[in-house]
């Protein structure tokens, strides 16, 4: 039996932006995988922005293993449509869990990890240290679609018994002392991510924030 390392909490903020699939809309949801385990959120009727705002939580054996992200058109008489998937890795993350980081200022960046070829990220990803907690803001950009969206924030969750050391992950980003010169500035993230650009006019009418609102969740 794999050596369970604790829980991760998946807060599905938001789409933005997502595919028609019905006649003028979508009734989207959200499908996550890791392993062998499965979550779903609910159905949002009639909505291309849709905020779902609820924690989907995964027990964690490996980390080296990518989470994938599916987002589904709710059908009553036909099978659902996709809308896009997107998958994450979370190996920076769980690093920066295992720091142990409890003495630094908050708000501090940990770690940036920036949008690549090989990753889904719409925008940076920055994983903070903020109200006594670790937490990673996320932007996917939907692949196999013609457009669309979906914000994360991810949460450690520790499982009394399950203490041991978590294990050396082989990650890209800054090094540490980089890391811990990183502190939040007037351009931070979660500063910058409240930028970035709305929906289509056409669209949904939603709040203009962005990461920095899954902060205070």
């Amino acid at each position: 039996m794999e050596h369970l390392l604790g829980l991760l909490r998946i807060h599905v903020h938001r789409g933005v932006n997502l595919a028609v699939r019905d006649l003028k809309s979508s009734d989207p949801y959200v499908i996550v995988r890791f392993g062998k385990q499965k979550l779903k959120t609910r159905v949002i009727k009639r909505n291309l922005n849709p905020e779902w705002n609820e924690d989907l939580t995964l027990s964690v054996s490996d980390p080296n293993t990518p989470i994938k992200l599916m987002v589904y058109d709710k059908d009553t008489f036909t099978p659902d449509d996709k809308m896009g998937d997107a998958e994450f890795d979370i190996k920076p993350f769980v690093e920066a869990v295992k720091m142990h980081l409890q003495d630094l200022p908050n708000e501090t960046i940990i770690t940036k990890i920036k949008p690549s070829r090989e990753n889904c990220l719409a925008e940076e990803s920055c994983i903070i240290w903020t109200n006594g907690k670790v937490v990673q803001n996320l932007v996917l950009k939907l692949r196999n679609v013609e457009r669309g969206e979906v914000e994360l924030q991810l949460q450690w969750i520790d499982i009394p018994g399950s203490r041991e050391p978590l294990p050396l992950l082989p990650v890209r980003h800054e090094s540490l002392s980089q890391r811990l010169k990183l502190k939040v500035a007037s351009t931070s993230c979660a500063q910058r991510a409240s930028l970035r650009r709305r929906p289509s006019s056409g669209l949904s009418n939603i709040s203009d924030r962005r990461q920095s609102s899954l902060l205070k969740t």
